[in-house]
């Protein structure tokens, strides 16, 4: 796993991070003593400059995990030679060989910027030092003249190279955004821990093919290797069609509305940040912006076309009929197993008021489904702060006055609260605020948000 890009990766904090990261790498690296091979041991130099190259191949096939909304991560299976090569070269030269390889890798082939390129270097390296340190204090053999195999060595090498790792990605991300460090672990984690456990095992089979072939038996092992690269690519690809498939159905939808566009991506994101703040576990917030971005596909049905596209106001049956999009939609996303339960509930209520005077089941307080209380605030939060045919965006300030004022009515207090101070609201809301408005004109959206003019959002 290594950093593709974190926003503001120009902060102290990090640069601070990378320097203590490189310290400790240092301090491994220069601090131990060397083993030096003579220079006529052609097998040994041979063997190093052939995981080196196979590092530098594995690191250019990245792959890159995108359902990690806040920054762009990525894998490779360079772990795997890396891990290798600690069963085979006395320290220091697993270290010389992951960061040699890191900085070609990413200088001349993905060519990163510096910053880039430094940390993930060193962090490789502190991997690979402090996995191989764990290994020797555990007495594992080292060594290619014949294949000597320990369980529990490898095992500890394994879990500290991948602890360090990930540990290191976690908090380079907690310093360059305002995602919590539990919420970074557990996506890192659940992304590709499980792969990466299994594929290491094929160090294993490296070093043995390596010490019967020379390096025939890496060439040997190179299809298998790439075999796993490509398990993961087809992991993510799925999960990504999936998602833009998703959001494709949404554009199809909001295309009927120029009005909305983009709302329901908006409204996802601001869900999203909403449930972080509230500290919900992460399955439940991407659960809960899964059906804030859905929250409006029942509008799909013919039933709605014509009112999506009235310039005026609605008349009361057409304001009836529009109350029955949010079980249209939950009955549409029924129809996919995955969504039935937690997701469909959400989209089902998420017109309930607080006090009970909402639809489509009357719910009231902590009835209401948390998901649905978060996509109510989220769904008044985008129509506030965008135009509308029938008046102009408020500020934020203006917004966050009309949440507070229906606050224990309309809304959950304690989601208004935290909205009302949440600097990442601000911060998403920021692209979108284009005007100010005058008193009138924010008493008319306040009005037509809870259902008087129009019901779009």
């Amino acid at each position: 796993m290594d950093e593709n890009r974190a926003p503001q990766l120009d902060r102290w904090r990090f640069r601070f991070l990378l320097v203590a990261i490189s310290v400790v790498t240092g301090a491994l690296l220069f601090l131990q003593e060397w083993y030096v091979p003579p220079t006529t041991n052609s097998t040994y130099w041979n063997g190093l400059i052939a995981f080196g190259l196979l590092g530098i191949a594995c690191d250019s096939s990245f792959l890159p995990i995108s359902r990690i909304s806040f920054a762009r991560l990525g894998t490779s299976v360079a772990f795997i030679p890396f891990i290798a090569s600690v069963l085979l070269f006395a320290h220091p030269w697993p270290m010389v060989a992951s960061g040699l390889s890191a900085v070609v890798a990413q200088t001349v082939v993905r060519r990163k910027p510096f910053l880039r390129v430094w940390f993930n270097t060193a962090q490789y390296m502190l991997a690979v030092g402090l996995g191989s340190l764990a290994y020797q204090s555990l007495s594992g053999p080292v060594g290619f003249e014949r294949f000597d195999f320990d369980l529990l060595p490898f095992a500890g090498l394994v879990l500290v190279f991948f602890a360090v790792n990930q540990a290191a990605i976690s908090m380079a991300l907690r310093l360059t955004s305002d995602v919590s460090l539990p919420e970074i672990w557990a996506r890192l984690v659940g992304k590709s821990l499980v792969y990466d456990l299994i594929s290491s095992s094929l160090a294993i089979l490296l070093a043995f093919l390596f010490i019967k072939l020379q390096v025939l038996g890496l060439a040997v092992l190179v299809l298998p290797l790439f075999f796993v690269r490509h398990m993961y690519q087809m992991n993510l690809q799925v999960e990504q069609v999936n998602r833009e498939l998703l959001e494709l159905m949404v554009k199809a939808i909001e295309a009927r509305d120029p009005y909305t566009s983009g709302h329901s991506l908006r409204v996802a994101e601001y869900a999203r940040s909403v449930a972080r703040e509230l500290g919900l576990n992460t399955k439940h917030v991407d659960d809960i912006a899964t059906a804030a971005l859905l929250h409006d596909v029942g509008k799909i049905h013919e039933d709605f076309a014509p009112l999506l596209r009235k310039q005026g106001r609605l008349t009361p049956e057409e304001r009836m009929i529009m109350q029955g999009h949010p079980v249209r939609s939950a009955e549409l996303v029924g129809t996919i197993a995955e969504f039935r339960g937690r997701v469909q509930g959400d989209i089902r209520n998420h017109h309930e008021n607080y006090d009970g005077s909402g639809y489509p089941d009357g719910l009231s307080g902590e009835s209401i489904p948390i998901g649905a209380r978060i996509i109510m605030i989220a769904d008044t939060i985008d129509a506030m702060t965008t135009d509308r045919p029938y008046r102009r965006a408020l500020t934020l300030q203006k917004a966050l006055d009309e949440l507070v004022k229906y606050s224990g009515q309309q809304f959950d207090p304690k989601l208004v609260a935290i909205v009302a101070k949440s600097p990442s609201i601000r911060r998403l809301l920021g692209p979108h605020l284009t005007s100010e408005v005058t008193l009138r004109s924010m008493q008319g959206a306040a009005r037509s948000l809870r259902g008087g003019t129009r019901a779009g959002s």
